[in-house]
């Protein structure tokens, strides 16, 4: 099983000074930056997806991650160079999320296979349009679940374009491997889109959809598809995040999933950020004291000096350093990221706290960023 990288503008300045909280003088976004691929010897990932949503093309208005100038470069110099990235799948799809409240999808067929050869891509999907509603419940005649005229309009729109975009290819003689998207409403639906795929010629699906659904919900709907079509036809799984439930798939022959959650997770979930192969940790964050929203809240209302929490923001920094050094204790680093914490916050997961310190993980991670 493969995992494919959702990009999103997600590299970082190997030049960054974390003393001084600062980029490199000489930075220029996504040029001099790297990507995870280039921190790491060995690639954290099996190959890179990139959704013509992100870029800033003038084909369909979306605020892309990729700025005009970058939209320009990546289709003159092609995906794989663009993104330093080699030796590897590198997928493109329509980027359905993104214009979902739309009647049908803004991309033609033929020119999205004419934007797949332009930039190169080794993989390609066909223009799908999303389908919210699942519930395996459509499937049992009820009244109190009856498909709506949108999501058959949907439906027919992901296959009509699939059927239309496997032609163009084939005419185009293109070099990608074409991926045919299955969007629908249940288990039955999602096995009958699987099986029209492969009778127009498609040898890779994609099940979309995913990204709202529980794992028991995906796991129903992977195993009606992997039902319903032959063993050799592969299976890419769109938007899968449930990284810890992988185990769960194996057994249905799954060839790649796209994801970005571990990476987002590490700077968003509240409670898992760092992974080990034994135990995952809550970062311990010390955000800036002028621009942190409930801190300025009081300084202005007069209930907290500035010069305080800027004094409470270098003792816990300091504290942090200090016990990386071996120089205080595990107790009194902690004490002094709790009390300026506590000028910000009302619940503190301070055993958490306690344990990654414990821990001190990153003394023995064998990976090149903690080592550096």
């Amino acid at each position: 099983m493969k995992f494919i990288f959702a990009d999103s503008q997600d590299f970082v300045d190997p030049g960054y000074d974390f003393e001084k909280d600062a980029y490199s003088k000489d930075r220029v976004l996504q040029r001099t930056d790297k990507y995870p691929h280039e921190m790491f010897e060995k690639k954290p990932y099996d190959g890179m997806l990139v959704s013509r949503a992100i870029l800033a093309d003038g084909v369909y208005k979306t605020a892309g991650a990729y700025s005009i100038m970058q939209s320009q470069r990546f289709k003159r110099e092609g995906a794989s160079k663009f993104l330093r990235y080699s030796n590897g799948p590198i997928f493109g799809d329509s980027g359905a999320f993104s214009y979902a409240k739309l009647d049908k999808p803004p991309y033609d067929n033929e020119e999205m296979v004419d934007y797949y050869i332009q930039c190169g891509f080794t993989h390609a999907v066909s223009v799908d349009h999303i389908i919210f509603e699942y519930d395996p419940r459509f499937d049992n005649n009820n009244d109190d679940y009856i498909v709506s005229d949108d999501m058959k309009s949907r439906y027919d729109i992901t296959l009509q374009n699939a059927k239309e975009f496997i032609q163009i290819a084939k005419v185009k003689n293109a070099s990608f491997e074409p991926i045919g998207a299955v969007q629908a409403w249940s288990p039955k639906s999602m096995q009958q889109a699987a099986k029209n795929l492969v009778k127009m010629g498609y040898k890779y699906i994609g099940i979309g959809g995913l990204v709202p659904l529980d794992v028991d919900q995906c796991e129903e709907i992977i195993a009606a598809v992997r039902k319903a079509i032959p063993k050799e036809i592969n299976i890419h799984l769109f938007g899968f995040a449930k990284a810890k439930q992988l185990h769960r798939f194996v057994k249905y022959d799954i060839t790649s999933f796209d994801s970005t959650s571990p990476l987002i997770r590490a700077f968003k979930d509240s409670k898992f950020n760092y992974y080990s192969p034994k135990e995952h940790y809550t970062a311990i964050r010390v955000p800036s004291s002028d621009g942190t929203a409930a801190l300025k809240r009081k300084i202005s209302s007069g209930l907290l000096s500035q010069e305080y929490a800027q004094k409470m923001e270098r003792e816990s920094l300091n504290a942090i350093r200090s016990y990386d050094r071996g120089e205080v204790s595990l107790e009194e680093a902690l004490s002094k990221v709790i009390g300026y914490e506590k000028l910000f916050k009302d619940k503190i997961p301070e055993e958490r706290y306690r344990q990654i310190l414990q821990d001190q993980y990153w003394k023995i991670c064998q990976c090149e960023i903690c080592k550096d």
